[in-house]
């Protein structure tokens, strides 16, 4: 049954058009789902001394070139969301598209109002989204995109599925003539346009067709698919239901106008043995492409089944209204996989695909002027374009963003010109007979093109495939493979070959050298010091005016330039100064890397493949110094031997606040029980090492005594919690101590005073840190016991006045701190021995206490500190990958000295409550500040 939208004398009346290409649907009855010897005796009865076994010769590793490694997988289709325009009778957002439809749009076109106003449906219900009897346009939809729902009885599960469901977004056009009362072609290309502007819609599906059409009216029709071509827009054409020779209107529409060609698809139908077009015994059918040959293709004329929701049932789709739909679909799975195409090359790609059909024309040709190219291919149209054809343009231009495969044979008489940043491989066995030109990107050949090959400056050529004649002024590499060019190479002054070290370059005619030499490691295995071939060829002339190592971790000792070959020595570069940053922690690793490395590389020489043969191999592949740094960074194990340091500097800066409870014991003249929480934001930084940033929390409880008039003791417990972030290793410690402590004072009667406290404190550590060798990255985490200990001494003397009192001091302190040794379980951490250190510090100072009222007293204090002394133990470090190979080193010296200021206030509460507290800041670095509050109650 064919659909016409009006009679067709009304039309003929109206705008000389009709609409009867909109196939039609067949209602179905119930569809169900088909649907040895060891005698050592020598005959006299004595034993034989056994003959010794000499030891073997060790055997080199020898690297075996696989070539499948290097093979890119085509992946079958793509996942990117496509907006597809469904120009028709509308469509319902029903069950079977309600994971599709984004939008279903109502335009009226008032042709005497000069307007076309635009309505939304798509929350308005599905009774008025599709005006259809027979709901075309949401059977059109369903093609593309229907989707069977989780909840389905037996007869929707014998649905046919759209192939487009997952990546589809439909866009439902209704559209309608305000006097007429019915859609007209000028409507919806006025719509679709609509649709390319406000949406981006790109791709639509037109099955309808006007057999009628000249003048004005026919210029405007082309005039609006001009616009759509302008926004790079697709359009799917049904040729008709006629059985005409000629198809539709507008599926005619480019005749004459190659620009408006690149935008429009015309669709036949095929009958069910998918060979001839479709024709029913009174020769009605569909029609054939006819002058639209060369952008005509063909799909089954029925379709289905599809459950119709209207009639409770499975229903075939029949008419080139239901070809046109699985092109469109088509079209949208090619341009998810591929999103880099325009619509002209997403055009092209269907119909080189397509399964030519002899219709008695002959079977050497592109396409004829029946079914066009031929039957849609969808599967090999997955695989790309299979022509390069001069009957699109001289090239094929591929602005490719990101990896794409055509992995089609593309045969054809035009080129390539690979285009855009992206990498486009080509694995089929090509053999277009145009040039091929490497502008921009790479092109990766891992099957084989017989084009001569350009690369120009912006474009790279790998693959461990096969292309003909080079010539290169951009880049060659072989980082993807042994590339074989079957003809002559020429690199000129701007050409790079990029040597990826067992993967040279095979050259069947003849080299002609010049620019320069780039020897990098990406395959990941080992490389051994010596002689490596570059190329091969029938005979090298020219030479590689300079040359490099692209790997921090190679160097490239020597070039020899032979008459049939090229070959470079390579030596192990050293690690001290592969990374960005030349002292502390690269010193450090680089030296321990350097180590292993050298043991790695005699381990290969005697045929061994171990850990650590597998990590030098990969360490080997980075091609920059900020890779070679974070490998350095990992091996260092910094945050272990740092962490004691950093933990000295900032115990010194908390017992500082102690020092200043000792201060005010005699002077408020009363013992009690104190409970004091403290906060420390503190920087450190080494030279060479690491900038460290310090968050310190202490909650200590306390009590002392007036022991008589001039002494006073106490003693108390603190939680000291440290969590400090090393900016460079990109690590952390979080230190967890128990302290316990005991402070005095004794008071001259000349107003000179001693003071002191000491404090012993058990914990430990954990570690966070990123392991890398630059290609993997693992989460470490790992943990250590912690004991410190801590002396304080202090003299000074007392001035008053009236309300003021000014205290100048000496002291001295001393510090230890030890971590015990931490092994990393990951291959690629470390193990680092106990680490100790034990400071001497000499502090000068400077304490006023102003008596504001009779119960505030208002303080401030200025002190400066230096480690005049610092004791290390040297520390041994170790490798997981191979734990026979280590340095000793000592730890870095963080920063030495301090100069605390601060302000704070004493407020006595009557007899028994005591408030305090300060803020502190230090002048030699700004960002490190104190502050504590506390509460005593006296007795």
């Amino acid at each position: 049954m064919y659909i016409k939208t009006v009679p067709t004398a009304l039309a003929f009346a109206v705008v000389s058009l009709i609409l009867t290409g909109c196939g039609g649907s067949k209602s179905l009855p119930n569809v169900t789902s088909q649907p040895l010897d060891n005698d050592l005796d020598n005959g006299n009865g004595a034993t034989p001394t056994p003959t010794p076994t000499p030891t073997p010769t060790p055997t080199p590793t020898s690297y075996t070139y696989d070539k499948s490694k290097f093979d890119v997988v085509d992946i079958a289709k793509g996942n990117n969301k496509i907006a597809i325009g469904v120009a028709d009778t509308g469509v319902q957002k029903n069950t079977y598209l309600q994971d599709s439809v984004e939008k279903v749009l109502k335009y009226i076109n008032d042709y005497q109002a000069g307007t076309f106003r635009v309505e939304d449906l798509t929350t308005a219900g599905i009774s008025v989204q599709d005006t259809s009897p027979s709901l075309h346009g949401t059977l059109v939809a369903q093609i593309i995109a229907g989707k069977i729902p989780d909840q389905s009885n037996f007869m929707e599960k014998a649905m046919t599925e759209g192939l487009a469901k997952d990546i589809s977004q439909i866009y439902g056009i209704q559209s309608a003539d305000r006097e007429l009362g019915y859609a007209t072609t000028a409507g919806h290309l006025q719509a679709m346009n609509d649709l390319n502007k406000k949406y981006a819609v790109k791709l639509f599906n037109a099955s309808f067709a006007t057999m009628f059409a000249s003048g004005d009216y026919k210029q405007r029709l082309l005039d609006y698919t001009a616009e759509l071509v302008k926004g790079d827009a697709l359009v799917v054409f049904a040729t008709g239901n006629d059985g005409f020779a000629n198809p539709s209107v507008e599926s005619l529409l480019p005749v004459g106008n190659e620009a408006v060609e690149k935008g429009v698809i015309s669709v036949t139908g095929l009958d069910e043995t998918g060979q001839k077009i479709f024709r029913n015994a009174d020769g009605k059918g569909a029609n054939a492409c006819g002058d639209s040959a060369r952008w005509c293709l063909a799909a089954d004329f029925r379709f289905g089944p599809l459950y119709s929701n209207k009639l409770q049932g499975l229903v075939y789709f029949s008419g080139t209204s239901a070809a046109a739909p699985q092109v469109t679909t088509a079209a949208a799975l090619v341009w998810s996989k591929y999103p880099w195409l325009n619509a002209d090359q997403v055009r092209q790609v269907l119909l080189t695909n397509a399964d030519y059909l002899d219709d008695g024309s002959g079977e050497n040709k592109l396409y004829n002027s029946t079914t066009g190219w031929g039957r849609l291919d969808l599967e090999g149209s997955l695989k790309g374009i299979k022509l390069f054809s001069k009957e699109f343009g001289n090239t094929f231009d591929a602005n490719v963003i990101g990896t794409s495969v055509f992995s089609n044979n593309i045969g054809g008489n035009a080129g390539l010109t690979k285009k855009g940043n992206g990498i486009l491989v080509l694995s089929g066995a090509n053999t277009y007979q145009g040039s091929t030109s490497v502008e921009n990107g790479k092109l990766r050949v891992t099957g084989s093109i017989t084009s001569p090959v350009s690369v120009t400056k912006a474009g790279v050529l790998s693959g461990n495939g096969i292309v003909g004649s080079v010539v290169n002024g951009g880049k060659v590499t072989t980082a993807d493979g042994r590339l074989t060019v079957n003809g002559n190479y020429t690199q000129n002054a701007s050409g790079v070959l990029n040597y990826d070290l067992h993967h040279y370059l095979t050259i069947k005619g003849n080299a002609a050298l010049a620019g320069s030499l780039d020897v990098s490691a990406a395959s990941r295995d080992i490389l051994t010091k010596g002689e490596h071939t570059v190329l091969t060829a029938n005979k090298v002339t020219g030479t590689f005016e300079q040359y490099k190592s692209v790997s921090p971790f190679l160097a490239v000792s020597g070039l020899e330039h032979h008459a049939n070959k090229v070959t470079v020595d390579v030596d192990y570069a050293n690690a001290v100064a592969a990374g960005t940053v030349s002292s502390g922690i690269s010193v450090v690793s680089g030296k321990l890397l350097n180590d292993l490395m050298d043991k790695a590389n005699t381990q290969a020489l005697n045929g061994q493949v171990t850990d650590l043969t597998k990590y030098v191999g990969t360490i080997q592949s980075v091609q920059s110094r900020e890779a070679a740094q974070a490998i350095l960074n990992s091996n260092s194990g910094a945050v272990f031997v740092e962490t004691p340091s950093v933990l000295l500097r900032n115990d010194s800066l908390v017992n500082a606040q102690i020092a200043q409870r000792s201060h005010q014991l005699l002077y408020a003249g009363q013992g009690g029980v104190w409970a004091n929480a403290s906060y420390l934001n503190n920087q450190n930084s080494a030279n060479g090492w690491d900038d460290v940033e310090s968050h310190v929390s202490v909650l200590s409880v306390g009590a002392d005594t007036m022991v008589r008039d001039d002494l006073a003791v106490g003693a108390y417990i603190s939680e000291y919690q440290d969590k400090s972030d090393f900016e460079q290793t990109k690590a952390s410690a979080d230190a967890d101590v128990t302290n316990l402590g005991a402070y005095l004072k004794w008071q001259a009667a000349d107003n000179l005073y001693v003071a002191g406290n000491m404090q012993f404190g058990w914990g430990d550590v954990e570690f966070k840190r990123v392991l890398t060798d630059a290609v993997a990255s693992v989460d470490s985490r790992s943990k250590a016991d912690l004991s410190k200990y801590g002396v304080y001494g202090e003299i000074g003397y007392d001035y008053f006045t009236e309300q003021l009192s000014v205290s100048p001091y000496l002291a001295l302190s001393y510090n230890t701190v030890d971590l015990d040794g931490v092994k990393e379980v990951n291959v690629l951490g470390v193990a680092v021995s106990d680490v100790s250190i034990a400071e001497t510090k000499a502090h000068v100072g400077v304490r006023l206490d102003y008596q504001l009222t009779p119960n505030v007293v208002l303080t401030g204090y200025g002190e400066y500190a230096n480690a005049f002394s610092r004791d290390y133990d040297k520390v041994a470090l170790s490798m997981n990958v191979d734990s026979t190979r280590n340095v000793l080193f000592t730890p870095p010296s963080f920063d030495k000295d301090y100069l605390l200021y601060g302000i704070g206030f004493n407020y006595q509460s009557g007899q028994n409550w005591n408030i305090f507290g300060d803020v502190n800041g230090n002048a030699l670095d700004s960002g490190d500040y104190q502050l504590q509050l506390g509460l005593k109650y006296g007795f």
